[in-house]
């Protein structure tokens, strides 16, 4: 098992951009790929958008088995910061089911072309 604090996997102690997840998203699927757990801090983050965490997070659901994710990453050091913790929750919920992908891009079809 290993043990990384976010901050030192992106660079940064922002976390906002979909790149800097997508940068997270490569790091922690190595881990998945070779079954291994890996526990990720977001100690020391100072910001943390929801374009972030579903670059990262959604991604994985997305990507491998949800099951599979929720054994393997284990993410600590929210218990400061609610609104992140509901930001992951929307970005697993989001990676790992098609209809709520498929609603919200229609939502947002909808905001963009009305």
């Amino acid at each position: 098992m290993s043990n990384m604090f976010l901050k030192e996997i992106i660079g940064s102690s922002s976390a906002i951009s979909p790149r800097t997840g997508q940068i997270a998203y490569s790091y922690v699927s190595a881990f998945i790929e070779k079954d291994e757990v890996i526990t990720i801090s977001f100690v020391g983050i100072t910001e943390c958008t929801s374009a972030f965490c579903n670059s990262f997070v959604g991604k994985l659901y997305m990507n491998y088995d949800p099951s599979k994710v929720d054994t393997l990453l284990i993410i600590t050091g929210l218990e400061a910061n609610p609104i992140w913790d509901n930001k992951i929750h929307n970005a697993r919920l989001l990676g790992s089911n098609e209809n709520v992908r498929n609603v919200r891009q229609t939502n947002i079809d909808e905001l963009i072309l009305s």
